[in-house]
């Protein structure tokens, strides 16, 4: 399954109309497959030769995007697949939550490294996930008023909503080294299959 029918799926499912996505390099990998009525995107660094960017895609930074656009503007799935940096990868998440409609959905792309060297800071080329997924343990670690769980597809797909869930307790271990990713992956990504999704959330 592709976070491409992750999206299309939630949207059908709950009859979603307005679509966010946070890291637009490519218009043709995921925004212009999505299927919603309104749309919205977000690309800093747009590779404007390369690819053609529809209008509704801002070039600018996502925070400054989140800065400027009104409190009116609020969507029911947002899509982040920007920065991979676990910093960044908060920021987006928390300012995602801020204009989440009631009963929408956050979406957020390359969650669960492999390898250590996919989980490297810088990009290296190749398969390059980043360290996303201490932004994903780090918000389980410490709130309790959203759910996460991460499907174990298309190089891990976060699924966020805005319900009460458990903190996941490290015990005192330093957690944000990717040794404690690899022995306690499932427990603390809070992993699920493709079919427990599809059960859960379709």
């Amino acid at each position: 399954m592709t976070r491409q029918e992750i999206i299309n799926g939630l949207i059908e499912k709950n009859a979603y109309s307005s679509y966010l996505e946070v890291g637009v390099q490519n218009p043709q990998s995921c925004f212009s497959r999505i299927q919603c009525n309104y749309k919205q995107g977000v690309e800093p660094y747009p590779k404007i030769g390369e690819f053609d960017f529809p209008s509704e895609v801002h070039i600018v930074t996502s925070d400054a995007y989140f800065e400027s656009i009104s409190k009116d503007e609020t969507f029911d799935i947002i899509f982040i697949d920007g920065l991979h940096h676990d910093d960044q990868v908060i920021k987006d998440i928390e300012n995602s939550l801020k204009v989440l409609n009631t009963g929408g959905t956050i979406v957020v792309h390359d969650c669960l490294p492999t390898t250590e060297k996919q989980q490297e800071r810088d990009d290296h080329g190749g398969v390059w996930l980043g360290d996303v997924w201490k932004g994903i343990a780090y918000l389980r670690i410490n709130r309790s008023d959203i759910q996460i769980e991460v499907v174990d597809t298309d190089l891990g797909c976060g699924v966020i909503t805005k319900k009460d869930s458990k903190k996941w307790d490290t015990k005192g271990e330093e957690w944000n080294v990717y040794g404690y990713y690899k022995s306690n992956k499932r427990e603390l990504m809070n992993i699920i299959s493709v079919e427990e999704f599809k059960q859960k959330y379709f």
